[in-house]
């Protein structure tokens, strides 16, 4: 029986320590340099591949070409994101005035100044949803 019990606790400890060093290695590669990231996969591919030096060379000049190519893409891609943004938000706030235009004509004088109100107050509503899931 203790036997068992010394196994288990052997082999928890295996597995515990299995994890903690994959993670350490994920937050590695999380906090690391492009070039720092470059190199880690290049010497990984190297150790697994059992790449000679011109091979580990060739293989990091790709990979750097790579992580250059996948930067641009993701500048482009925030970019489009942040036009589309300003894009929507001007449609939004037309739409908004079309709405008041037609309105107006509709609703008495005290009428229009509460519906104002109300939208005004939906307004500071969503800013504060937004920024408490920020949080």
């Amino acid at each position: 029986m203790k036997n068992v019990v010394k196994k288990l606790v052997v082999v928890m400890a295996l597995v515990l320590s299995f994890g903690v060093s994959a993670q350490d290695r994920r937050e590695k590669m999380k906090n690391a340099t492009p070039e720092e990231r470059v190199a880690m996969r290049t010497e990984k591919m190297s150790e697994k591949l059992g790449l000679d030096e011109n091979q580990k060379k060739k293989v990091k000049e790709i990979l750097t070409a790579q992580q250059k190519d996948n930067k641009t893409t993701r500048e482009e891609i925030k970019a489009e994101r942040e036009k589309a943004r300003v894009q929507m938000k001007a449609n939004m706030k037309k739409q908004h005035e079309e709405l008041k235009a037609k309105l107006k004509p509709i609703l008495t004088e005290e009428q229009f100044k509460k519906w104002e109100a109300m939208q005004n107050e939906n307004i500071e509503k969503g800013k504060e949803r937004r920024n408490h899931k920020k949080r």
